[in-house]
Order: C-alpha cells, then sequence, then structure tokens
C-alpha cells in the first residue's frame, strides 16, 4: 500500500483532487482507499438509529453490514493515529488518499493550492511531495508543479515516487502499535523467518506472518480446604 496526504486551506480544492484521482486509478484497475481528517467532532450516525443506540448504551464500536456496505462507528482511541489506522484497515488498497494531516509525518504531501500567489515555502507541511495549483507558477518552487488538471500525470508521479507505507515488522502491545525503526524491524523479520526456516510443512517464502503473543497471565492454584 502506498500513501499520500493531501493538504491545504479549507477551500482549496483537496476533496475534488482526491476525487479526480480516485477515478484515474480506478481506469487503471487500481484500488483507492481515503482516510479524512476533520478538525472537529462529526456525526455520520443519527439519533434514535439502531447504531446509534449501540454506540449510546456504552458499545466501544457498531457495525452494520448491508447487502453493499459495512457501516463501523467506534470510538476514538487517544493513542491512535492516522498511521494506525492506515496500516489496520487500508492493507488491501493500491494508494491511500490522507485528506488532511499537514502534521502528519508519517506521510508524503501533496500541497493542494488555488492560486501561485498562494505559496509561501515557510509554510510548507514536512515532507512534501509537490504542489497542485489552478495556474501556473511563475518560479519553480523546490518540488515538482502539477497543474489541478493534469490528474494523469500526477497519478504517475504518485505511483512512480512513492514507496509502500507497509513496515517489515510491526508490533503492538495491548492493541497499541509501537513504531520500530528501520534496524528493529529487520532484526525482527530476520529472527522470525529463521525460525520459520526450522519448522515442517511451511512455504519457503511466506508473504505473510502473524504472530499473536498472551503474556502477563498469572497461573491460578487450586486453594486449599
Amino acid at each position: 500500500m502506498k500513501t499520500v496526504a493531501i493538504v491545504g486551506n479549507s477551500d482549496s480544492g483537496k476533496t475534488r483532487l482526491i476525487t479526480a484521482l480516485i477515478k484515474e486509478l480506478n481506469s487503471r484497475a487500481l484500488k483507492c482507499g481515503v482516510l479524512k481528517k476533520a478538525s472537529e467532532e462529526v456525526e455520520l450516525d443519527k439519533e434514535g438509529k439502531d447504531s446509534w443506540q449501540f454506540m449510546a448504551a456504552g458499545a466501544e464500536a457498531a457495525t452494520v453490514l448491508t447487502p453493499e456496505k459495512i457501516f463501523t462507528i467506534e470510538k476514538n482511541k487517544a493513542s491512535q493515529t492516522l498511521l494506525d489506522i492506515a496500516l489496520e484497515r487500508f492493507a488491501e488498497v493500491d494508494l491511500l488518499l490522507v485528506e488532511g494531516g499537514k502534521k502528519e509525518s508519517a506521510f508524503k504531501k501533496i500541497w493542494r493550492l488555488q492560486k501561485a500567489a498562494d505559496f509561501d515555502e515557510t509554510k510548507a507541511p514536512e515532507e512534501l511531495l509537490a504542489l497542485v495549483a489552478d495556474e501556473p507558477f511563475p518560479v519553480s518552487p523546490r518540488c515538482p508543479v502539477f497543474q489541478a488538471e493534469d490528474i494523469s500525470k500526477l497519478a504517475d508521479f504518485l505511483l512512480t515516487t512513492l514507496e509502500p507505507l507497509e513496515p517489515l515488522a510491526e508490533l503492538k502491545v495491548d492493541g497499541r502499535a509501537v513504531p520500530l525503526n528501520p534496524f528493529v524491524q529487520s532484526l525482527l523479520t530476520e529472527t522470525i523467518k529463521g525460525l520459520l526456516r526450522a519448522l515442517k510443512g511451511l512455504p519457503e517464502s511466506p508473504q505473510r506472518v502473524e504472530i499473536k503473543l498472551k503474556t502477563g497471565e498469572k497461573d491460578e492454584k487450586p486453594g486449599r480446604t
């Protein structure tokens, strides 16, 4: 999975850009996902509906399955980041488009501008990959610039430039993702691969390995009578 965040001011055209990219990538038989970061609370559920009643009663999450869609509403955990959600929910897509998340260092960013005059390098987001604007730039900035209508060229650029987001190894402790630097990821991966080679009946080159450990359980000793 590759990921890019589309950032910019309100009404700068972020949603229109994401919609156009989805259509372009779908025409290439690629699967897209969208993760939007809202600056204020948004109520998608309606009061009185079954799912609303489940959450109001204290459920941690409520999922509704229809013939065509799946709706899930759950409480936001304080420790949960956009990166956590991206890795947990969107592993099967080819490209995840994040709307917002200017301060999220985990994602490369496309800065959506309406006018060239809106560009201020001192306000550029970190991990800036390219700019998308509605008009040409008189002076080239330090990154590529695409016109808003050049969706095909932008899609080509993203697919060839972005690196997969999925890490070599992931660690979760009690449901919370623990960041691992590249060295630790490589060390953990090679250690587990070495253990797997000692087991019989497994593929020589498995694509995905999942391990779950239960720790901290106290042995119950029968009481004396």
